[in-house]
């Protein structure tokens, strides 16, 4: 397990071509590369398989790297014990994306560059998460980034920045305050269902005792913060695309979004890339907490979900890590399940 969990992060496959691969062209190549079934977790929308050959040939063209932007929420989901920092289900979804780049920098001289956009700028007032805390996440989510970049070709670079720290944090946040009254206002003309389904994230996502201690608000109160939650994230939306903030940043200079379980969500209305978190799994790498399934001799890298982690975390064994290339508190043991047990579990 230990020589397993090194090969994560020091080890790079280089990919070999087929003979048939080798024939066609690298503009077909690459485009395929990107969009294969084995990393992707939903159809691909005309539109955006539009987007994609046309980056991929301007890219190509120019000789400069493939450009790829995953925007996230920049923070450790507080159910987690590993929070507020980076755990292993960081480390699987960056070998995850290695694998589904690795052809392309094999075939592509300039390569590729996943940069990470954080939009911990709204978390605060969105979901009550410390600032503190998002700021700790920043710090060892950069420093993981640092130390995988090591061991990856130099073609291939990972990259970070939050959006409230490119752009002036107060002015977003006081724009978002002044679209709520009209959000308000669309919210109280939807129908009880569409609300529901509006709210089907936010319920979870709002951590009570947070920057505020809100845990003595009574029920309607919490409902009405929850509601609030979610007319603040829509109001963030509107406001991320304005001209003097990120505006068309994910469209320009070719770069191609992707994104993981929003891709699957009614809010991925541009039809952006989804990928898997890792080849066994959905769920956010900042929302989820990484664990290896045992299958065989094999291992499996899988993000749970917390519902999943309440149904299995009696079948879960720790394992202590003795090696020291990750010096970060969460990557000192890792939580280890018999596939077995997973499949009872999670298919009841």
């Amino acid at each position: 397990m230990e020589e397993y969990l090194k090969n994560l992060l020091t080890h790079f496959a280089p990919y070999i071509l087929s003979e048939n691969e080798k024939k066609t062209t690298k503009n077909n190549f690459i485009i395929q590369k990107l969009t294969r079934k084995k990393f992707r977790k939903q159809k691909i929308y005309p539109n955006e398989l539009e987007k994609i050959i046309n980056n991929v040939n301007a890219c190509i063209n120019e000789n400069k790297p493939i450009q790829i932007v995953i925007a996230f929420g920049g923070y450790k989901h507080f159910w987690n014990s590993s929070y507020p920092q980076p755990d292993w289900a960081e480390l699987f979804t960056l070998k995850f994306l290695t694998d589904w780049l690795s052809p392309i920098v094999t075939i592509h001289k300039s390569g590729a560059v996943i940069e990470f956009v954080s939009e911990d700028v709204i978390l605060t007032k969105m979901d009550n998460y410390p600032e503190k805390d998002l700021d700790e996440y920043s710090k060892y989510f950069t420093l993981l980034l640092k130390i995988y970049n090591k061991y990856v070709p130099n073609n291939l670079r990972f990259r970070y920045f939050r959006i409230g720290e490119k752009y002036e944090k107060d002015k977003i946040i006081k724009a978002v305050e002044n679209l709520l009254p009209e959000g308000w206002k669309r919210w109280n003309k939807l129908s009880k269902s569409e609300k529901e389904t509006e709210l089907k994230r936010s319920n979870r996502s709002m951590m009570w005792k947070g920057q505020e201690d809100l845990t003595k608000l009574g029920p309607k109160q919490k409902e009405k913060r929850i509601t609030e939650s979610r007319i603040i994230e829509l109001a963030y939306y509107k406001t991320e695309v304005l001209p003097e903030f990120l505006g068309n940043y994910y469209d320009d200079e070719n770069r191609i979004p992707i994104c993981f379980s929003y891709g699957l969500s009614q809010d991925n209305s541009d039809h952006w890339l989804t990928l898997g978190s890792t080849y066994a799994s959905v769920v956010d790498y900042w929302i989820g907490r990484g664990i290896l399934g045992t299958k065989n001799n094999e291992f499996i890298n899988r993000i749970i979900s917390k519902n999943q982690y309440e149904k299995i975390k009696e079948y879960l064994r720790t394992y202590k890590i003795k090696s020291d290339l990750l010096p970060l508190k969460n990557f000192q043991s890792i939580d280890v399940i018999d596939e077995r047990d997973w499949e009872k579990e999670i298919v009841k």
